[in-house]
């Protein structure tokens, strides 16, 4: 009786869990036969997921080929069909004369079809045109000479372009499934380029050239610049954020030092923003005293105000009723009014001077200084008051 192909395969792949470990290894690594063990009864178990990671641990243990085709195996039963390609790949490239290759050269063929629904377009152009392109790593060979195009399953990869001459371009695409993506890397030549080594006082801090992102400190390595000026950003929550300026000659290497632990708390570093009085960069506690005067300024005004509507509700009460009115009354209102007038006019003047005195005093950056608001009201007394609020 002659069985399906699909069942002579499955037979085969039964097999594969049974393969004998290759000649010239040692079976004695205790961390190999209890990780094959338990990947063997994880399999048995249904559980194809486990089964894979415990093949993993035992191929990193002792790397068998055959265990690369059991990772594969229990891959394609969980559903990961990815996966299962790159591990049986793996397998043929590890025991290129094993008797399965045939079946599962087949199978790997029929499992790439099915995922092709899957794959997206990913178009690479360079300038210059011709440079050689990568995914992710070089070792795993070039796609071509761009301008190309091949597919990729959906995920995040790093292309690369490289070009005898030029500075090697990268770029991070995020590729979904349906939306094909185009890149253009610009590749510039070698003999404009130079570096910048940067030592950063604090680890974790977000560094930025010319407003774009590089990484956070400690970087990996120097930066690689075109040449002329760049303005290098520096910042850590808790500090404030540093900006120097550094001229990148062609061919040198320039070192910058930023020491962060000697800049003010807070500003663009997301900080705590230091209030009145607080050290550090700016006009500093002075504007808050001219201020507060003007509020007190404010604040007498409103009281001698209400005391002259008083004073004129009386004396108008009065003349209603054809009662005398002493002169001594009127002066004392007219004094009531022009006092109440300079009071007002000399506190709103203090209030914006040291509000502007602090605006542009500080060195913290338009955006990050808070907000005031000022307001006349009433008290819990009845008494007037000046209310200032906001956040600084």
């Amino acid at each position: 009786m002659m069985l399906p192909r699909s069942a002579l395969l499955g037979c085969a792949f039964a097999v594969g869990l049974l393969v004998a470990p290759a000649a010239g290894w040692t079976q004695d690594d205790p961390t190999y036969t209890a990780a094959k063990q338990r990947a063997a009864d994880a399999f048995k178990d249904g559980r194809y997921d486990v089964a894979a990671q415990l093949f993993k641990e035992a191929f990193d243990a002792q790397p068998h080929g055959n265990l690369l085709y059991n990772i594969g195996l229990c891959y394609e039963k969980s559903g990961d069909v990815t996966n299962a390609v790159t591990y049986y790949q793996r397998f043929i490239d590890a025991v290129p004369n094993s008797p399965k290759r045939p079946a599962l050269v087949s199978r790997i063929a029929e499992l790439k079809k099915s995922l092709h629904a899957d794959y997206v377009e990913v178009s690479v152009s360079s300038r210059p045109a011709g440079a050689t392109v990568f995914v992710d790593d070089k070792s795993k060979g070039a796609m071509g000479a761009a301008p190309v195009k091949f597919q990729l399953l959906p995920g995040t990869y790093t292309i690369i372009a490289e070009l005898p001459g030029h500075e090697p371009a990268n770029q991070s695409i995020t590729l979904s499934q349906g939306r094909p993506a185009e890149l253009d890397l610009v590749l510039v030549p070698a003999d404009v380029i130079g570096s910048v080594l940067l030592i950063i006082s604090e680890p974790g801090a977000q560094v930025l050239v010319d407003d774009k992102p590089v990484g956070r400190t400690p970087l990996e390595g120097p930066l690689r610049l075109r040449q002329g000026p760049h303005t290098v950003k520096v910042m850590k929550p808790g500090f404030g954020a540093v900006a120097r300026t550094v001229e990148v000659k062609a061919g040198a290497q320039e070192a910058l030092s930023i020491d962060l632990s000697d800049e003010s708390s807070g500003d663009l570093a997301g900080g705590d923003v230091p209030g009145p009085g607080a050290s550090g960069g700016g006009a500093g506690f002075w504007p808050w005293v001219v201020v507060g005067a003007g509020v007190v300024a404010v604040g007498g005004g409103a009281i001698t105000g209400l005391s002259a509507k008083s004073l004129h509700d009386q004396l108008s009460d009065k003349e209603a009723n054809d009662e005398l009115i002493a002169s001594s009354d009127i002066d004392t209102g007219n004094n009531l009014v022009l006092l109440t007038n300079v009071l007002y006019g000399v506190g709103g003047a203090a209030i914006a001077g040291g509000l502007a005195w602090w605006w542009f005093g500080s060195d913290a950056p338009v955006g990050t200084r808070g907000s005031v608001q000022a307001g006349l009201g009433v008290g819990p007394d009845g008494a007037p008051a000046l209310q200032v609020l906001g956040t600084f």
